[in-house]
């Protein structure tokens, strides 16, 4: 709900990670050499043209020779990004595949996917602050930030083109929301990690069941368990289609608007690694001390300052900001408004 950080050991490495440059990756000259890089070359034998037609959905799929056809199809049974996408998002489907992953759970049209994410919400125990952790409370204390995340668990190995993350509180929102975006005709892979959301209390907000944090100079902390769902679509341009069923019905636009799923916020919190339709600017700034590593989001305008105030804070940080593009709503948010 706040202008957040993210932090933790396992988090770093998936980020470095999935940022990295696919350049340096061969390029399937055919889905034959695809599949063998895959590792399913066997598999895509047993087809026979009339079962390969029956899984493919290319284009002119009928010209294709009966190798290419097979291999085809068996791309599309694992999920591989092919007439959709270029030959750089297949690159980083081959590079990515046979990667350990803990975070990602499964795919968005699998019913149990909704007992699995309850399951590790429920197993997973929430993780004690880090020095680091402790030391970033004075971001809020000094006033140099209203809040942080703090990762305890990693992210998924997914494409940054044909990703969104997704943050919230409430585990049955979550299962709400993936239902919802099966309904609305959408596909994608699922990732799921665990956060704590710390933040400013304002006075205005009443009895919270969580316990406040005094950080002195009249400022009092929340710490609240999160998470965030990660998203891979088959297409970048799948994003709007995100964007239209979470502003109709994960939005709250007045108090007692119905029509809507589980605990919707005014603000929905996501967030794209690259530029999309439905999404602003905003600034990602990566804090670290070496080890671990923290996010802020900021204003590009606004990202100069909170770099500088950061160093001061702890000349030991490094502070490097990055571009980031989130939705609406938690732009007018970083802008000062609270709908």
């Amino acid at each position: 709900m706040l202008i957040r950080s993210l932090n933790s050991k396992s988090f770093l490495a998936a980020f470095f990670i999935s940022s990295i440059s696919f350049t340096n990756i061969t390029n399937a000259a055919t889905y034959q050499d695809a599949v063998a890089q895959l590792g399913f070359s066997e598999l895509a034998a047993t087809f026979s043209r009339d079962k390969a037609l029956a899984i493919s959905t290319l284009p002119d799929e009928e010209k294709l020779s009966l190798p290419e056809l097979q291999a085809a199809a068996t791309l599309q049974l694992l999920g591989a990004p092919l007439a959709t996408e270029s030959p750089k998002a297949l690159a980083e489907f081959i590079a990515q595949y046979n990667q350990p992953d803990a975070a990602y759970i499964g795919q968005l049209n699998e019913p149990s996917i909704y007992q699995r994410i309850e399951s590790i919400w429920k197993t997973q125990p929430a993780a004690k602050p880090s020095a680091f952790a402790l030391e970033l409370r004075q971001l809020v204390g000094q006033g140099i930030a209203t809040g942080y995340n703090l990762i305890t668990t990693p992210w998924p190995l997914f494409a940054a083109e044909r990703q969104l993350t997704y943050g919230h509180s409430d585990i049955d929102h979550a299962q709400q929301l993936l239902a919802l975006l099966a309904s609305e005709g959408l596909s994608a892979r699922v990732g799921f990690s665990r956060k704590t959301s710390a933040f400013l209390y304002r006075d205005d907000w009443g009895t919270l069941s969580q316990s406040l944090i005094d950080l002195g100079n009249k400022r009092r902390l929340v710490e609240a368990s999160e998470y965030d769902l990660h998203f891979e679509f088959p297409s970048a341009t799948d994003k709007a289609k995100f964007v239209a069923a979470v502003d109709r019905y994960a939005k709250k636009d007045s108090a007692n608007q119905t029509g809507l799923i589980r605990s919707a916020w005014w603000q929905p919190f996501y967030r794209s690694k690259t530029a999309a339709d439905g999404f602003a600017s905003a600034t990602q700034i990566a804090v670290s001390n070496g080890q671990e590593t923290a996010l802020l989001l900021a204003l590009p305008n606004q990202a100069p300052a909170l770099v500088k105030a950061i160093q001061q804070l702890n000349p030991a940080w490094s502070a490097e900001p990055a571009a980031i593009w989130v939705n609406l709503a938690f732009h007018r948010y970083l802008q000062g408004g609270y709908k």
